[in-house]
């Protein structure tokens, strides 16, 4: 028996079964005991079909950042007030001043690394 033809099979069972779960609208936990299927194999297939599968992965929410404009950099040159306004999902807005030290832009930037 070729390996290659077992391995195809069995990740088009998992497939059809991870899309007869979603199709479901039952829990991880009711669909799986009436499947009679340990629900980390379940969560198994799940992981390892999206991460073969090109553009499968769910989408994040986009993160915005508000730059200033050429008026607001001449404008603020004066008062020397330069500012960046990050704009995330759930009303959370972040402002940067130009006086930020770098460190703690950094551990800024690695916490909205792991936020998306």
């Amino acid at each position: 028996m070729d390996m290659n033809n077992n391995v195809i099979s069995k990740a088009d069972l998992w497939a059809d079964r991870i899309h007869a779960f979603q199709e479901s609208g039952l829990s991880r936990k009711v669909w799986c005991q009436q499947n009679e299927i340990p629900p980390s194999t379940l969560g198994y297939w799940i992981r390892k079909i999206q991460s073969e599968a090109p553009g499968t992965e769910p989408a994040s929410d986009p993160v915005f950042a508000k730059l200033p404009s050429e008026q607001e950099l001449q404008f603020n040159a004066g008062t020397g007030n330069h500012s960046v306004t990050i704009l995330l999902p759930g009303n959370i807005r972040i402002e940067i001043g130009a006086d930020c030290p770098a460190r703690l832009m950094t551990t800024l930037f690695q916490a909205l690394k792991n936020y998306a």
